[in-house]
């Protein structure tokens, strides 16, 4: 019993802690005093939309230096810990969410290629990106606020803010424009390192404050409370219910983790498609049109977080 009142009595105070932050009245208004923004700056969002999160920019801090370790010297990850996964040309890497809870962006290069990995807690949500804005190369830092409670990511060239799931400007002189996508996973640790033993993994020597030994977010996955406003709501399931979502022409379909990972692969007919949908043995999730072999990688993210982006989405659970 006491241990269950413990885990009540922690979710709750995640979540009253987490309201109190969504609330709070800052002394600086981020968009229109640190970037300059508003009602004439160039917008595909609504202003009010976005929620501040933070005293200002960079409240979160990035990681720009990340430093590498082996899997064998990775003795702090345990079998379930989940890490965000990266295959590129021929390199493996691992970035443990234990680690990205506290920095949720990481400025990497892979053989000279500039990436940004990066993690939305609130979301469950990795994408990966190229580091070019406008053919130059740049570094994105956590913005401080917040769309749809996802993470708003801003560049250090432009200063344009981008949404981390669609990967898009919505406010400032790149708005409308999307970043090249870098597909990365999402995976269990033993799944990864089982399929991929030569796989780097993002050392905790990050130069920068974080307690990396907790799962913080523990609690809040299993509430029910989403913290900052979302445009569309979904109570088809429960919304930090993990899924796989992905864009095939202008249609959306999202499959439950627990339905892949139970039956490992499948088969249906979606908007004229046949569709084979499955989880390889590294973690990885694919979906296959089988009657042309086209592939198509997923977003994995919280299905609240899908659906308030794609409310006409296809729920295959």
């Amino acid at each position: 019993m006491k241990k269950t009142l413990g885990c009540v009595t922690a979710t709750v105070a995640l979540t009253l802690a987490f309201s109190v932050q969504a609330q709070r009245t800052f002394d600086k208004d981020i968009l229109t005093e640190t970037f300059g923004f508003d009602e004439n700056t160039k917008h595909s969002v609504p202003l009010d939309d976005i929620h501040q999160g933070c005293s200002d920019r960079d409240c979160i801090q990035s990681i720009d230096n990340p430093q590498f370790v082996t899997a064998e010297d990775a003795d702090f990850l345990t079998d379930d810990d989940v890490v965000l996964t990266l295959s590129f040309n021929g390199t493996y890497r691992a970035y443990p969410t234990r680690i990205m809870d506290h920095h949720e962006i990481v400025n990497d290069d892979v053989d000279g290629t500039p990436i940004a990995i990066t993690w939305c807690p609130l979301c469950g949500s990795g994408v990966g990106v190229r580091r070019e804005v406008g053919g130059t190369v740049t570094e994105f830092g956590v913005a401080g606020v917040l769309y749809n409670s996802d993470l708003v990511l801003y560049d250090r060239k432009t200063n344009t803010i981008w949404d981390q799931i669609e990967a898009k400007g919505i406010v400032g002189p790149m708005t409308g424009v999307e970043l090249d996508l870098v597909p990365i996973g999402v995976a269990r640790w033993s799944k990864w390192r089982t399929a991929h033993p030569d796989t780097e993994v993002l050392s905790r020597d990050t130069g920068l404050d974080g307690d990396y030994s907790t799962d913080r977010y523990v609690d809040y996955r299993q509430h029910n409370r989403i913290i900052f406003p979302i445009v569309n709501q979904s109570d088809a399931i429960h919304p930090k219910t993990v899924v796989f979502g992905y864009l095939l022409d202008d249609t959306y379909v999202a499959y439950t983790e627990k339905l892949l990972e139970a039956a490992g692969g499948y088969k249906h007919e979606f908007n004229g498609r046949s569709l084979q949908a499955s989880i390889a043995e590294d973690g990885s999730a694919t979906l296959m049109d089988l009657d042309s072999g086209e592939t198509f990688t997923p977003v994995r993210l919280f299905w609240f977080a899908w659906y308030t982006f794609h409310p006409d989405t296809e729920l295959v659970q």
